[in-house]
């Protein structure tokens, strides 16, 4: 699905540092293979910015979802104010939601330091773990209580999908099933490449759309379906590729689900983050280097 290390403008990233106590690093601003969606830090607010409302979060809120598996302590003022922070301790799968005419301002630990960001209207945002096991505040895929937020949209690379095809040994007899499929391109490169059948989940319909639309335009339609849905409740025992990009601890939730819906030999895919708990499944792994000449890992495992 996504593709880590493509550092987007904090203006349409949605998050922006403000300042901290002692010199704190760059929100989520990694050497590592650690971001999904990383911005880079900034020393001020753009001001009456239009921002793209997400999926389950309305023009002027905003949502905070914590995904790890600890409370995180937080406060809230509006940008500018002068009034006291509003304060919050989020415990793990809750979420909250805020009104939010105007830029929110959070503060919290990061690294053990306090830091302060400004959070934008119409965004969702989550609290996870970055690949180095710490917890950090990152843009989320939607606002939802009903489905879990397993990894905002980055697309993946072409150099990517090539490696996911070879290492997957995709063929014409291949079902492929792509979980957070983005605009469809995983399964749509199986279905034009292989022949291969694919089948694209998403729970964002304008993600949805966007890959209807391009599997229409690689004329392979016959060959391929999305579905609009949580991923974490739809049937994926048909499979014989399941590809992932996600996060660590979307990752390791899922693998409950893999162990009970997929067929004894059925390869699992992984684009940068391994699966937690399956070191003993894993078959190999590849460095693949994009056009831009950033390493991505590709992980193979074979339930």
């Amino acid at each position: 699905m996504i593709a880590i290390a493509i550092f987007v403008t904090l203006a349409a990233a949605g998050v922006i540092y403000l300042g901290s106590r002692a010199a704190a690093p760059s929100l989520n601003n990694e050497s590592e293979t650690a971001a999904k969606t990383t911005p880079t830090a900034v020393s001020e607010t753009p001001q009456g910015e239009k921002v793209q409302t997400a999926l389950g979060v309305g023009p002027h809120e905003i949502t905070i979802r914590n995904v790890t598996k600890e409370s995180i302590a937080y406060s809230l003022r509006a940008y500018g104010s002068d009034a006291k922070a509003s304060e919050r301790n989020l415990k793990p799968d809750e979420i909250d939601r805020y009104p939010a005419p105007q830029v929110i301002v959070i503060t919290y630990l990061k690294y053990g330091r306090e830091v302060t960001y400004s959070l934008y209207p119409g965004k969702p945002y989550s609290f996870r773990y970055s690949s180095a096991g710490k917890v950090d505040i990152w843009v989320g895929a939607h606002g939802r209580e009903d489905a879990v937020d397993l990894a905002p949209y980055v697309p993946t690379p072409p150099e990517v999908l090539v490696q996911m095809g070879e290492l997957g040994q995709m063929n014409k007899d291949s079902i492929v099933y792509d979980i957070g499929c983005g605009d469809g391109r995983i399964v749509i490169y199986a279905a034009k490449t292989f022949g291969a059948q694919g089948v694209g989940i998403d729970i964002d319909p304008e993600r949805i759309r966007e890959s209807k639309a391009n599997a229409k335009a690689a004329h392979i339609e016959n060959l391929v379906k999305f579905k609009r849905a949580d991923a974490t409740k739809v049937d994926i025992s048909e499979a014989t590729i399941v590809t992932m990009y996600l996060l660590p601890e979307s990752n390791e939730m899922l693998r409950p689900k893999l162990e009970k819906e997929l067929k004894p030999g059925v390869f699992v895919i992984t684009h940068n983050y391994m699966i937690p708990g399956w070191e003993d499944k894993e078959v190999t792994s590849k460095i693949v280097k994009d056009a831009e000449g950033t390493e991505h890992t590709v992980f193979l495992y074979r339930r």
